[in-house]
């Protein structure tokens, strides 16, 4: 059985809960889902370029785990950017419940 799932502080939410290539409708492409503690991650990691460990005592994780999350939400984006695969973002509700 897996461990429990630790509460995670997370303070950004996406502008958007959809980014998809330009020109092809929405239910004609497959989507991958960027979980709200993924998308913090990438913003604290890349956009806001701290460190994992200042990133993960802002999420109230551990440094494993944020890279972890890093490495995980870095990955759905290349696939979605390459593969032209739309992008489900998180949204305020989704925070509340990670």
């Amino acid at each position: 059985m897996p461990r429990p799932k630790k509460c995670r502080q997370l303070s950004s939410c996406a502008p958007c809960s959809l980014f998809k290539p330009n020109g092809i409708p929405a239910v004609e492409l497959t989507h991958i889902q960027l979980e709200a503690d993924e998308f913090e991650a990438l913003e604290l990691g890349d956009v806001k370029r701290l460190s994992q460990i200042e990133a993960a005592a802002l999420m109230g994780i551990s440094r494993q785990t944020f890279g972890y999350l890093l490495a995980n939400a870095r990955k759905k984006v290349a696939t979605a950017i390459t593969q032209g695969q739309a992008l489900r973002l998180p949204t305020p509700k989704d925070k509340d419940l990670s």
